[in-house]
């Protein structure tokens, strides 16, 4: 039988390629945004903030101002609390229609809230005298998955929040998250689309994806190496490899003595 010589050596080095392997986190998963592949350092970007337009299954609240008491005591909402605006809100339908009462069927799709103000302001003037109105979006909510600290439905209040603070309204990616391979998933036009988002690039804040919109999911998928755990357990851990490498090698020395 060939015999094979026994060298402390390799088995050191060997030892120490794995510990580094499965003990070494990648610091780039786990930092929010820096500079990626840029010869010049930006700390400014541009990003085109477009106004959101009313989109089928919208909810908007809709207060009604007139100088005339009996139509202020007709659409007076001061009967519910702040928590309840969804129950005097306005759905609006697949055709992008919201159904308003003594007036009928209004069409407010793609237009924004400013314009849909002068339109639905339009339609009560020729019903009513003197009518102002106040338009806002409601129940605007995102769902957010996956490794952050709070995973839930989310609700907000402005026409749209940027990415950075929806997780913020999640507590933030856990120590698990991977910042570098976000999803996000969204429907529109009754096609759903995929977008991956990495928050360690500065230049995120120029993605069309950047400010989210109502209803949009985000995923925050796992890193591959689990950094809390890495950090609490790597003492035991390298002494379990360093136990069980030298097993391997005093066996393999003995089966070929």
């Amino acid at each position: 039988m060939q015999k094979y010589t026994y060298n402390k050596t390799n088995i050191i080095v060997c030892m120490s390629i794995l510990f580094l392997t499965v003990a070494c986190t990648p610091i780039s998963k786990l930092t929010y945004v820096k500079n990626k592949g840029d010869a010049i350092v930006k700390n400014q970007y541009y990003n085109d903030r477009s106004e959101k337009t009313i989109q089928p299954y919208d909810y908007l609240y809709i207060k009604i101002y007139s100088l005339d008491e009996q139509t202020n005591y007709v659409f007076r909402d001061d009967r519910y609390s702040s928590y309840e605006t969804e129950l005097v809100s306005y759905a609006v339908d697949d055709k992008g229609n919201i159904d308003f009462p003594f007036i009928g069927s209004i069409n407010v799709k793609d237009l924004t809230i400013n314009q849909a103000k002068v339109r639905i302001e339009e339609a009560l003037n020729r019903q009513l005298n003197n009518v102002s109105i106040r338009v806002r979006f409601v129940s605007n909510k995102i769902t957010i998955l996956g490794e952050v600290t709070h995973p839930g439905d989310y609700s907000f209040y402005d026409e749209k929040i940027n990415i950075f603070q929806a997780i913020g309204l999640a507590n933030g990616i856990t120590a698990y998250g991977n910042k570098t391979n976000i999803t996000l998933i969204r429907e529109k036009d009754n096609t759903i689309k995929y977008y991956y988002i990495d928050l360690t690039d500065k230049k995120i804040v120029e993605s069309e994806n950047y400010y989210l919109l109502p209803n949009d999911i985000i995923i925050v998928n796992p890193i591959g190496a689990k950094y809390r755990e890495l950090r609490t357990y790597s003492l035991s851990l390298f002494s379990s490899i360093v136990s069980t490498l030298l097993s391997m090698a005093l066996i393999f020395v003995y089966l070929n003595r």
